[in-house]
This record gives C-alpha cells, structure tokens and sequence, in this order.
C-alpha cells in the first residue's frame, strides 16, 4: 500500500481535527500496549483467534482516530479490507468490545459526538449511489 499524503483523509468528509470525536470509547494505556501486540503479531502472520482480530479492528480504530492520524487510519481500513479479502468477518464484535471494557484496555470518550461516524457513512453510501 502506497502511504497516504499528508493532505489525504480518509474519513473525508470528518475534519482530522474532529477525529477525536468519532468514537465512543479511547484506549487506555494498557489498551496502546495491547493494540501493539496484536498489531505485530498481525504483522508477523501470527495465527490469531477472531477475537482478537475483531479487538485488533476496534483498537486500531480507536488508536488512529485519538492520534487524529490519516496514515494510520487509512492503514487501519486496509486491514479492515485484508482481513475481509481472507474470509475473516467481523463477528460477535460486542462482545469483544465488553471484554475491551471489562479488562479497562478501553475507557468511554468524553470528546465522543455522536452521529458524527454516521455522516462518514453516509458520505461513502451517496458517493456510490449518485442519483
């Protein structure tokens, strides 16, 4: 994968600066320590259980957009792509999620807006059907 510019925002049309305020939850710094290990051993070709592939996707997520990095968030939906392309889907995410939230790796944002995810979706679902 070619790195992106840095003019280039994947989330368009979310402002970096409003990255932040995507999520509703952020990582912890038990959560950073724990996104890098999964990270790597995706990386390495580490056989991984689709939990931690599905806490991988969350985590990511949560690390790009808190460090309102277009690299990395761009990376993070090429994974997201990859994973896909290999057959392996997101399931049973919500518990992977609590169990996030349960070990304290993830913690509620007080910057999150809500609603502001859904007008990124809706971006992309407009782009594709143009009427």
């Amino acid at each position: 994968m070619q790195p992106p510019t840095n003019s280039y925002n994947p989330l368009h049309p979310i402002e970096v600066d409003d990255y932040l305020k995507l999520f509703d939850y952020v990582l912890t710094s038990q959560g950073l320590m724990y996104f890098h290990i999964l990270k790597r051993n995706h990386l390495l070709g580490k056989d991984m259980t689709l939990d931690e592939y599905n806490k991988l996707r969350l985590l990511y997520v949560y690390y790009a957009t808190a460090n309102k990095n277009p690299r990395e968030v761009a990376l993070w939906q090429d994974i997201c792509i990859t994973l896909d392309d290999k057959g392996i889907f997101e399931k049973n995410m919500y518990q992977s999620k609590e169990d996030l939230k349960n070990k304290l790796l993830i913690v509620e944002n007080p910057d999150y807006q809500s609603g502001l995810y859904k007008k990124y979706i809706d971006h992309i679902k407009e782009s594709r059907n143009p009427k």
